[in-house]
Formats: structure tokens, C-alpha cells, sequence
């Protein structure tokens, strides 16, 4: 019991506000498993982004039930758009094991093909000179798109394929405590860290199931009704890149 307690006190401190996300320097080419050469020079990964310290503060002891749980992509289809290609970087609602690196990096790198009607685990890289990219699986293949944030600040969903004009960056960033810097790089915009996790059911558009989705919580994510930073249901978390 006391080392549950030990737990959830660093999960607490973790997201106190002594924390400082430090942006990581020169982008991609700081992230693990860079690629200085060969055909695929110029990108960074490839990893899963995995829920860290995640908290329910709903719960008594802050259990929260999708730690460690990795991500997907999912497409929206978009209404009189079919060629449009758009979807939302979220979690599944079953926990994937983690794989060996040999495995990752042979996968990631092929196309795929998938049944649209199950979730398929999507690998995040780092593209120089383009920023963070989801492997995303439609109509029988995949493909390594741009991945950002919507840019309404209230609700600033983790998406792929959005408009330049609608969409703000993501970048990769170390945690310090009290000047001292933590384990592991996470990914954030506007050097905020946190994030909103919900999970949503029969989303429109979207192929396949219910899926965990994943929404920055800035400044001005404060819901303007109720005051609170989440939403009912909603838990909060780091979301950290695997290596």
C-alpha cells in the first residue's frame, strides 16, 4: 500500500506546477533512432506514443485504465469529400503489447494491408524540415501523413490531415522537476504537455470502432460553462514517444 501511495504522489508531483516542459533542440534530429543515411535519411523513429502518468481523478486512487496504452490512426470519411483524407491520432480501446524494435522498425517502414474494420497500430516518425507524421492505414494501404493539433485552442484534438490553416504543431519536449530532467521525450505544442484523453463512441465518419481521443489542454482548454480544465469522463496524461 505504501509503494501505491509512493506511486501516485509521483504522478501527482508529475503533473504539478513545478513541472517545465524544455522544448527538445535541432527537432528531429535529436529524436531516438534518427536516420543519418541510407534511404531513409532525414526522418527520426520509428515509435508508438504511449499514455504516461495518466490520472483519473474521478477514481479514488487515480487508477486510470489505459496506461501504457498505444496508439492508432483512424479515418474520417468526410461527407461529398471522398478523396479527402483525414482522421484523428487517437488510442484503441484494447491495450497492443509492446514489440521489439527489429519488428517495429520492419513494419513500420512496409505497406500494410489492413481490414478497415479493426483498429491497426499506426508508428509515429519525425520528419525533417516537416515535423511529426502517423502511419496511416486506408483503402488497403498506408501512409506516413502529417500529424497536428486543431487550431481551436478549446478543443485542439490530436488529428492527421488538416488544413495548414486549421491545424498548430506538435513538438517533442523533456519534463524538468525542480530543475531536474525526467525520463523520456513527450510530445506537446506551445510548451504544454498535458493532455485530455476521452474515450468516444460511434464517432461520425469514422471507420471502425470506439477509440480513445486524445486533446491538448492549454491555457484556454478550460470548458466556459463548468471551469474545469477536463471534461466528464476525460483523463489527463502525458503522452510520450517509445523507443
Amino acid at each position: 500500500m505504501a509503494l501505491l501511495f509512493a506511486g501516485l504522489s509521483l504522478l501527482a508531483t508529475a503533473h504539478a506546477a513545478e513541472l517545465t516542459p524544455v522544448p527538445v533542440p535541432y527537432g528531429c534530429a535529436s529524436l531516438p533512432n534518427v536516420q543519418q543515411t541510407g534511404p531513409n535519411s532525414g526522418f527520426a523513429g520509428p515509435w508508438n506514443i504511449v499514455v504516461d502518468q495518466c490520472v483519473n481523478t474521478t477514481a479514488a486512487d487515480n487508477a486510470c485504465t489505459i496506461e501504457g496504452y498505444r496508439n492508432v490512426a483512424r479515418t474520417i470519411t468526410v461527407d461529398g469529400q471522398p478523396e479527402a483524407k483525414r482522421g484523428f491520432v487517437g488510442l484503441p480501446v484494447t491495450q497492443y503489447k509492446p514489440i521489439g524494435l527489429r519488428k517495429m522498425l520492419t513494419e513500420a517502414f512496409q505497406v500494410s494491408i489492413v481490414n478497415q474494420q479493426y483498429d491497426a497500430m499506426s508508428y509515429l516518425i519525425c520528419n525533417i524540415g516537416i515535423g511529426f507524421e502517423a502511419m496511416v492505414f486506408y483503402d488497403n494501404a498506408s501512409e506516413y501523413l502529417p500529424i497536428n493539433i486543431t487550431s481551436n485552442p478549446a478543443d485542439a484534438l490530436l488529428q492527421w490531415g488538416l488544413a495548414e490553416d486549421e491545424s498548430e504543431v506538435i513538438d517533442a519536449y523533456y519534463h524538468y522537476i525542480d530543475g531536474t530532467k525526467q525520463d523520456g521525450i513527450f510530445l506537446g505544442a506551445h510548451n504544454v504537455t498535458s493532455w485530455g484523453v476521452q474515450q468516444q463512441k460511434n464517432i461520425p465518419g469514422t471507420s471502425g470502432g470506439p477509440m480513445w481521443q486524445l486533446r491538448l489542454l492549454g491555457p484556454s482548454s478550460v470548458d466556459q460553462e463548468t471551469g474545469e480544465v477536463l471534461k466528464e469522463g476525460e483523463y489527463k496524461t502525458f503522452i510520450r514517444i517509445d523507443a
